[in-house]
């Protein structure tokens, strides 16, 4: 009985990790999909420790990718901004060389219970491969809330 329930609440996190952030193309990154599973750096924070941040789910994901990967990622990426809440910038930062994503905070249409939700991607651009960071984030915080949080380096 005890192993039967530990299968079950471990089934119900899996979900509700999938569900955070259902419908969005970069779910092919976490999912490991585009990066093999084995070299993704994974971490999932709920709950109160996210409660000084006005956040309530904090998904990231980080990849060490090559050219091809990184394109498919920064497609990906881009595919989803087309999701924002409005065609403005007010609701977005993006940084941008030589034609390709380097950096961008992407506010999308408010999830479920009018929880706001964000999608951010960093590239850093070593000799060889790229340092690729995935974050899905959602709960009250504004993006100026944000901005003042987690300030680009």
């Amino acid at each position: 009985m005890k192993r039967l329930l530990i299968i079950l609440l471990m089934s119900v996190g899996i979900t509700l990790c999938a569900t955070a952030q259902e419908g969005l193309r970069i779910n092919e990154v976490f999912e490991g999909h585009v990066v093999s599973k084995q070299f993704i750096q994974e971490s999932l924070v709920k709950g109160d420790n996210l409660a000084p941040y006005n956040l309530k789910v904090l998904h990231t994901a980080k990849c060490v990718a090559n050219n091809k990967e990184r394109t498919t990622i920064e497609q990906l990426f881009e595919e989803d901004m087309k999701e924002r809440i409005s065609d403005d910038n007010s609701n977005m930062e993006m940084e941008s060389r030589d034609g390709h994503l380097y950096y961008a905070i992407v506010q999308l249409k408010n999830g479920a219970r009018g929880t706001h939700r964000y999608i951010c991607y960093q590239c850093r651009d070593r000799s060889s491969h790229y340092d690729i960071t995935l974050v899905y984030m959602e709960g009250k915080a504004s993006l100026a809330d944000l901005r003042r949080t987690f300030k680009k380096k």
